[in-house]
């Protein structure tokens, strides 16, 4: 019987196909066997290095790399790929010098455009990251390995527009586009640039609004930066002094991410005019801040001084014994004196301390403890209650309410409310996998009491004399205060909102963390009717407002025993819906419930017409 063959192909037709697969497979075999040949012993121990060099790399093992981009080196001394390698390594960890020397030599070893290194995409990724130094040196050996390569030389154009260096941003913004008329992204960058040029400067530092703050200037000046507020905004914006190789604030900071990025601030420019003009003459801070994100709406310290002419009044600013160049807002600390009077009083709430078992008391301005006089601001005669203690802000009867907290709740309490913390400004970046710090002085509470006298003036928010044992910063003060207004719950304060590369794309996003539960939303119910009645009819009165109610309390210290007074007051409002929290200290000015109440009424006035 005769087999008919598949498809219905004649005999000759079939074998002849059954011939053609034989050679097929033998030309297969023979592919198969020289690839072998080629890639046994060492130069397969070279591929196999590589590819592990780059995986580690990118998984972000910089040590296994390197491992392995040696070990291919062993194998192979002049080999291009590992030079290209470990000039990667180099760039990503910042050493320019090495980079460039291995990307020299792996030219030299005759390195050519590969998929292997990618340089166009590690440019591409560093771009992203607002990391422009890193990136060009990606761009520069794409374009050596590929010189026409549209996506390099846009690359390489946003490397040049971030350092300010305009004209060649343009130059090869245009080169991209010859080479790729489509590259809509070229096309828009050039019309930035060119629009930076025709300013002449590039704005980097923005309000919360988008209202600009500082720019770096591209044409020739006095300065190569100018903050568009000025003395308002100093210790927020702070300086360069290369004449003095010296840097503060956010320029000191985030000099890292200036100029090429735009950084946004949580500072609302009208809040901080606001508060710049509600200090008038005296010496001190205000920080205004959103209780219910922990947003820095306004940061200002007085005497400020001049960031645009830092260099012509430099030794005006650093022998004036005013300090203007100190911010107080967030790196001097005060003895915090009667705004404390929240912390005991919040304690005695949720404690359950009853009045009756503390109250009446007699103020007779001053009484003994331990045989030490304690002293009272005032002579309130009859104190029949937390009430009336916390509305004439009397000292003595606060610390027979601290007798009956106890030292060691009182201690509690401060640390709910976030004394001996450290507030940092600043963030961890999760793009660059880096800790950006931006210092602030922590504020301390006392410990241990060693008696009745040291435990009253705990209560009252008073050092030992003759020791700094009870200290805060303002801008602490204004989270105390922003705690109360957002029902018990301190949010972690921030002042970066957002950071955005050269391409607009978000580098840093800030968003709301909570730092302390520092008490119920009873307990903060209950510390806001005291602080509301404080304004309307007790101490704090010169905050009031007519229409709007205002929660604050007054305080008034010393740094040292028989110096000048500083003055505090703690607010927020409107109290049954907190918009703003904020801190006032007059620093060495006076009394809180005559210098400071009425500045943040001043204030309150601006904000909430």
């Amino acid at each position: 019987m005769r087999i008919t063959p598949i498809g219905h192909l004649s005999s000759k037709h079939y074998y002849r196909r059954q011939r053609w697969q034989w050679i097929t497979l033998a030309v297969i075999i023979l592919a198969a066997g020289y690839m072998l040949f080629r890639f046994s012993g060492e130069n397969l121990k070279y591929f196999i290095a590589i590819h592990a060099g780059m995986d580690d790399f990118n998984k972000n093992r910089l040590s296994y790399a390197t491992s392995d981009f040696n070990n291919a080196i062993n194998i192979k001394p002049n080999g291009a790929l590992a030079l290209d390698g470990l000039g990667l390594i180099a760039v990503k960890q910042n050493d320019f010098d090495k980079a460039d020397k291995f990307y020299t030599e792996a030219l030299a070893a005759q390195l050519k455009h590969n998929s292997t290194i990618d340089h166009t995409k590690y440019g591409d990724m560093y771009l992203d990251l607002g990391l422009y130094r890193n990136a060009s040196f990606e761009y520069t050996q794409a374009l050596k390995l590929s010189p026409n390569d549209p996506e390099a030389l846009y690359g390489t154009g946003c490397c040049l527009h971030a350092e300010g260096n305009i004209d060649s941003a343009i130059n090869y913004y245009n080169k991209a586009l010859e080479f790729d008329p489509k590259l809509t992204k070229a096309r828009k960058n050039l019309s930035l640039a060119e629009d930076d040029r025709n300013k002449g400067a590039m704005y980097y530092l923005f309000d919360t609004n988008g209202e600009p703050l500082a720019r770096y200037n591209l044409i020739a000046s006095d300065s190569k930066r100018t903050y568009i507020m000025d003395q308002k905004t100093a210790h927020i914006t702070g300086f360069v002094s290369e004449k003095h190789n010296r840097s503060e604030g956010i320029e000191k900071y985030l000099a890292e991410y200036i100029p090429g990025n735009k950084i946004y601030l949580t500072i609302d420019s009208k809040v901080q005019d606001t508060v710049s003009k509600a200090m008038g003459w005296y010496k001190g801070a205000i920080v205004v801040i959103r209780p219910q994100t922990g947003e820095i709406l306004a940061l200002y310290s007085q005497p400020t001084y001049r960031p645009n002419t830092i260099d012509k009044d430099w030794w005006k600013n650093v022998d004036n014994t005013n300090q203007p160049l100190l911010d107080r807002a967030t790196d001097k600390l005060y003895e915090p004196g009667s705004i404390a009077k929240v912390i005991t009083v919040a304690a005695a709430y949720e404690h359950n301390i009853n009045d009756s078992d503390v109250f009446p008391i007699k103020c007779a301005g001053s009484t003994q403890f331990d045989g030490k006089t304690f002293w009272c601001w005032e002579k309130h005669g009859k104190v029949k209650s937390t009430e009336q203690a916390f509305d004439e802000s009397c000292n003595i009867g606060c610390a027979f309410l601290g007798f009956a907290v106890g030292s060691p709740t009182l201690s509690e309490y401060n640390q709910k409310f976030g004394f001996d913390q450290q507030f940092d400004l600043g963030f961890y970046d999760k793009a660059r996998s880096e800790q950006i710090s931006m210092p602030v002085a922590e504020s301390h509470a006392p410990q241990f009491d060693a008696d009745k006298y040291e435990t009253a003036l705990h209560a009252c928010g008073l050092s030992i004399p003759g020791k700094s044992t009870y200290t805060i910063t303002p801008l602490h003060a204004a989270l105390m205060a922003a705690a109360i207004a957002n029902g018990g719950v301190m949010m972690k304060p921030y002042i970066i909102k957002e950071i955005r590369n050269i391409n607009g794309k978000v580098i840093y996003q800030g968003v709301p963390s909570v730092a302390k539960t520092s008490l119920s939303p009873l307990t903060a119910k209950r510390l806001t009717e005291l602080m509301v009645n404080a304004v309307d009819d007790g101490i704090g009165k010169k905050a009031f407002i007519k229409g709007v109610d205002i929660a604050g309390k007054t305080g008034t210290s010393s740094n040292t025993i028989k110096g000048p007074l500083n003055a505090w007051f703690i607010s927020f409002a409107p109290a049954e819906k907190p918009e703003y929290a904020l801190a006032v200290v007059c620093d060495g000015e006076g009394k809180g419930m005559t210098v400071a109440a009425p500045i943040a009424g001043d204030v309150f006035k601006e904000l909430l017409k």
